[in-house]
């Protein structure tokens, strides 16, 4: 009798600690930290789903932009460790697609193509339009409910509401030669849906135009957004 009194108790407690451990994402946003660095990240409730808020900025090691070694800081030139300058505060990392895979902290993954639809679908997205692979969704502003800060953009617009409160920055990308582009211009970020072949994979683009769906060579660095499991 004792024994089974004993494992109940213990059964009650476990079960209150996974509450305990799952109570701070009961709300509509919040912050939590990433214990291989502990750094902070908001995240925010998106229908269903929850998201990081800012871009993944983990970066237990850096490469030169002529090195395809997988993490990249926008505008970084090798100059030494902890000399990235602002851009990793703003705007976070790049990341090629295969450290992209394996680089979100635990509890979270890189989303797939049916999760950004999902995203996609709750900004108001035709359902017909979700497939395409064009910019879609200006009509119901998309963009502007993803983006926040129109001073932050090279294209100026009052469209970017950020009303739903994910804060999209454009974070710009690391080329394959290794040049940085479109900084302030386009916030791309990797899916983990496969694209054509090994070479060429999915991602999302956020901008005034709304969400565009298209493929990249998987060894450029663009940003990274996690989500819950």
């Amino acid at each position: 009798m004792k024994s089974k009194t004993l494992t109940f108790l213990l059964s009650i407690a476990m079960l209150l600690l996974w509450s305990c451990d799952d109570e701070p994402f009961d709300a509509d946003s919040g912050t939590f930290v990433d214990s291989r660095d502990n750094h902070e990240y908001q995240w925010v409730k998106i229908g269903e789903q929850i998201w990081m808020a800012e871009n993944l900025a983990y970066i237990p090691y850096v490469c030169a932009p002529d090195s395809q070694c997988g993490i990249w800081v926008y505008g970084y030139e090798g100059e030494g460790s902890g000399s990235y300058g602002s851009n990793l505060s703003i705007y976070g990392c790049l990341y090629d697609w295969e450290t992209a895979m394996e680089v979100c902290p635990e509890g979270w993954h890189l989303p797939s193509d049916e999760e950004w639809m999902e995203l996609e679908r709750f900004l108001g997205i035709d359902e017909d339009l979700l497939r395409e692979n064009v910019p879609r969704g200006e009509d119901v502003n998309a963009g502007g409910k993803l983006g926040v800060g129109s001073s932050v953009w090279s294209e100026q617009s009052e469209n970017y509401t950020n009303e739903t409160g994910f804060s999209v920055l454009p974070g710009g990308m690391r080329m394959s030669d290794g040049r940085y582009r479109s900084l302030g211009d386009v916030a791309l970020f990797w899916t983990s849906s496969d694209g054509r072949n090994d070479n060429w994979k999915m991602h999302r683009i956020v901008d005034s135009q709304g969400v565009g769906r298209f493929y990249f060579y998987s060894v450029v660095g663009v940003s990274v957004r996690c989500i819950k499991n």
